[in-house]
Order: structure tokens, then C-alpha cells, then sequence
């Protein structure tokens, strides 16, 4: 998504939070990436509260805002607990409803520039009802945002890319999903970023409020798959 921003002209600047990717078992270079892209780089938990307003403190002048972060947990409505509600409430509802705010007070640009892409998940979840319900938040988040902030000239939209091959998956829940997706292949990174840099570009202006379902008809093919299944 970097590259595709960058190849557009944008400045950048990077946040993440590798602690957590250590915790979980996955391999992260923020600062490889960031200094491939020529961007600032900062680690930020936006479990804490006061995050946002550090982010946009160090970023200066700012005139779109991607969120793309996510904390993730497995626990269906059986297992859930409220450790892991509110883990997952804290990062990403409240953290990008607080980086949305803190965008738009910030927000000096020309009317009709500034631009919000929140990322979010598609149904079904089933075992992940922590993560499910914040996603679900943002998606409001992001409707209601887009009803606020037009009279600003901000857009807000949500991206839900679906099943992307970002190295997550083992390989057996690969092939598994990869035989389920309509169009005969996984997400590829570069797809979501086309998208996104479609919403950030001039020529995406005029769309807002808008949840987008760009994961090769994944979360239809899978509504439909249980919707037959017997009760």
C-alpha cells in the first residue's frame, strides 16, 4: 500500500507496533520498509488513549489517513472474554474512532482534499466475535464519520480486502480458502493498495460513506455457503 501511495506523490508516514507481531509469532521491518519508502517511521500502541494525538504530533501536516491496524484474537462466543473485548475494542474501534477525530481537528487542507480509509473485515467470522464486533464498529465509525466530516471536505470510506496473502495463513487454511474464493485466488496486497489509492486520488473524491467489499466476492460466496447449510 506504501508503494502505491508513494508512486502517487504522497509523503508518508509509517506507525505499527512490533511488540505485538513478536507476540504473535510474526516477522515485521517497519523500519526496512520505511526507509525503502523514504517515510517517517514511529511505534505506537494505540491501545493507550493519548497515542493519536502523539501520531499526528510527529506526522505534521496531514491530509489523508489510512488505518489499516488491527488486533486480532481467536474466541468464538463460547470462549470470548472481556480481557479480549476490550483488547480488541481499545485498538481498533476506539483507536481509529480517536484517530478520525484527531485527523479532521487537524485537517488544514483545501475542501474537498482531505480523505479517511478505515479498514475492516467481512462477514462470516465465526471464531473470532472479539474481532468481529470491533470491525463491526468500524464500519459505523465509518458512516458515521463520513456524515460528519463532508461539510470539512474530508471523505471516509472502509475497505474490506478479504482473505489477503500477507504470509498469516499455514498452509493448510491457504488451500482451504483458496478453494472457496470466487475468482480462484487470494487477496494480493496490491489489490487493496490499488483501491486505496484510488480513494486518496482526486478522482475519488466524490465517493464517501461507503463500505467497500473488494475481496473477490468472498463474503458473498461464504453468506451464501452457510445460508444453505441446514439448521
Amino acid at each position: 500500500m506504501g508503494h502505491a501511495l508513494a508512486a502517487d506523490g504522497w509523503g508518508l508516514a509509517l506507525t505499527g507496533f512490533p511488540p505485538h507481531d513478536a507476540s504473535e509469532g510474526w516477522t515485521s521491518e517497519p523500519e526496512e520498509l520505511a526507509a525503502e519508502l523514504e517515510a517517517a517511521w514511529h511505534e505506537v500502541d494505540l491501545a493507550d488513549t493519548d497515542a493519536p494525538a502523539r501520531i499526528f504530533d510527529l506526522a505534521g501536516d496531514v491530509s489523508a489517513l489510512v488505518n489499516v491496524h488491527a488486533h486480532s484474537e481467536t474466541g468464538g462466543v463460547l470462549e470470548v472474554t472481556p480481557e479480549q473485548l476490550d483488547r480488541h475494542f481499545a485498538v481498533n474501534a476506539r483507536g481509529t474512532a480517536l484517530l478520525c477525530a484527531e485527523f479532521a481537528r487537524r485537517f488544514s487542507g483545501e475542501p474537498g482534499e482531505g480523505r479517511i480509509v478505515n479498514f475492516t473485515s467481512g462477514p462470516p467470522l465465526a471464531g473470532e466475535l472479539a474481532y468481529a464486533a470491533s470491525k463491526g464498529a468500524i464500519e459505523w465509525i465509518t458512516l458515521s464519520a463520513a456524515a460528519e466530516l463532508a461539510h470539512r471536505g474530508i471523505t471516509v470510506n472502509a475497505v474490506d480486502p478479504g482473505p489477503t496473502d500477507t504470509g498469516w495463513m499455514s498452509p493448510e487454511l491457504r488451500e482451504r480458502i483458496e478453494s472457496e474464493m470466487p475468482l480462484g485466488r487470494l487477496g494480493r496486497p496490491q489489490d487493496s493498495a490499488a483501491l486505496v489509492a484510488f480513494l486518496c486520488s482526486p478522482e475519488g473524491g466524490w465517493i464517501t460513506g461507503q463500505v467497500i467489499r473488494s475481496d473477490g466476492g468472498w463474503s458473498s460466496a461464504r453468506t451464501l455457503r452457510l445460508g444453505r447449510e441446514p439448521r
